[in-house]
């Protein structure tokens, strides 16, 4: 038992760092591509949306097993938001906590229980 839970702590702790990696590596792109080309600011939001999907299910889908992959997705979403967040509040400079947060905590928990579905259904039951 005490070894399943080591291992699924472990696939949840890879997927995370593959996560995270991935959205700051995405997210200095983005910036880089906003600065070239003046994108407007009303497509941050959701362009950082969508960042933060691909890297949750990138995240689950590499790193994860199918056994119990749904909620070791659910808890790699999780983990993948308030790491990110955290991340990006110590470079920016400024913590702030509200409603928002709580929605993007949510937000990747839904999509990381998908991408543990997606996941499953992929690589197959063991």
């Amino acid at each position: 038992m005490q070894s399943d839970m080591s291992r699924a702590a472990v696939e949840v702790g890879k997927s995370i760092g593959v996560a995270a990696v991935f959205t700051l590596a995405a997210v200095l792109i983005f910036a880089l591509l906003i600065k070239i080309f003046s994108i407007g600011s009303s497509i941050i939001v959701p362009v950082n949306q969508v960042i933060k999907m691909l890297a949750v299910f990138l995240g689950c889908f590499v790193c994860l097993r199918p056994t119990r992959a749904v909620l070791k997705g659910a808890v790699s979403g999780i983990g993948v938001i308030l790491l990110t967040y955290f991340l990006f509040a110590v470079i920016g400079g400024a913590i702030s906590f509200g409603w928002g947060n709580i929605l993007d905590i949510v937000f990747g928990a839904i999509v990381g229980a998908i991408s543990g579905i997606v996941c499953t259904l992929v690589k197959g039951k063991s």
